[in-house]
């Protein structure tokens, strides 16, 4: 059995991974395969400073197994690793625990709290990234912070408002509406009409819910700042995202109801009309065909 967390029971095998980052912080990979070291909770080194069995599994991200021996000691572990980035050698020591045998306790099947795990298709993905792509291009998302580096230069760092995870939960909440709104559909990411035709009502739906999600992060910060008779009073961004909320939502609304409206679900089945009446002369006259029945 292996492990992916730095959690580990004895006879069981433990993942260590590591992530390389440069001076500006950015994740790099290293000039070559970064050395590691294990100690076990003795001190004792169990396996010398080496590359063997290290892979790289990512830009920057490398990775080694381990299998812990049934005899081992239990207690905190350490990992040593020692990578050459752009010439420069760097040590890093991490932790992992080694638990005993009867301390292998897990709980059968998912529980309350788990984080919730959503899994999409190759054609729902491909239908997401386009309108992921647009949500965040009105968001304006992708950002970049000016800063210096270790060395006093001037560089740029990428800055997101939202994580790519909160985008695709506005996107699915959005979507969802435009289902249920105001009669009920089944139109899914995979369908090309929704991130081509309807792109932008899906992406409005979503810009809707991010803008009211930082509206009350941004009223949090909304307070006056005085330093020795210097005050800064910040712009009242809130308030400015409200006004937007109260326009658009009551648009977005109306737009839902245009475009539904003009495509209502086919009907399941046809049905037959017949005249609930007790009097035999309106049964008689349904048939007749030169006879209105008004």
């Amino acid at each position: 059995m292996v492990t992916t967390n730095r959690q580990v029971i004895v006879g069981q095998t433990v993942v260590l991974e590591i992530d390389l980052r440069d001076a500006t912080g950015q994740i790099a990979d290293a000039d070559s395969l970064p050395q590691v070291e294990i100690l076990d909770s003795q001190g004792t080194v169990i396996r010398s400073l080496s590359s063997s069995y290290v892979s790289r599994i990512d830009v920057g991200r490398y990775r080694t197994t381990y299998l812990i021996p049934v005899t081992a000691h239990t207690g905190i572990w350490t990992d040593h690793w020692r990578a050459t980035l752009n010439g420069f050698t760097t040590d890093a020591r991490l932790n992992f625990i080694v638990l005993a045998t009867d301390a292998d306790i897990s709980i059968a099947g998912a529980q309350i709290g788990d984080d919730c795990t959503t899994t999409y298709c190759d054609a729902e993905i491909q239908g997401i990234n386009c309108l992921l792509g647009a949500l965040k291009a009105r968001l304006k998302n992708n950002l970049e912070v000016e800063t210096l580096d270790a060395y006093g230069n001037t560089t740029f760092v990428s800055c997101f408002v939202f994580t790519d995870e909160e985008l695709v939960w506005f996107l699915s909440c959005s979507l969802s509406e435009f289902n249920q709104t105001p009669h009920f559909t089944d139109f899914t990411f995979d369908m090309e009409v929704i991130y081509k035709r309807f792109s932008y009502i899906i992406v409005e739906g979503a810009f809707i819910l991010a803008t009211a999600a930082q509206m009350l992060i941004e009223a949090g910060r909304e307070f006056t700042i005085s330093d020795n008779g210097i005050t800064m009073n910040p712009p009242p961004l809130s308030s400015v995202l409200n006004n937007e909320l109260s326009v658009f939502v009551q648009r977005h609304t109306e737009m839902l109801k245009y475009i539904k409206n003009s495509i209502k679900p086919h009907p399941s089945g046809f049905g037959g009309f017949r005249v609930l009446a007790i009097s035999p002369n309106y049964l008689r006259l349904r048939h007749l065909r030169q006879r209105r029945i008004v």
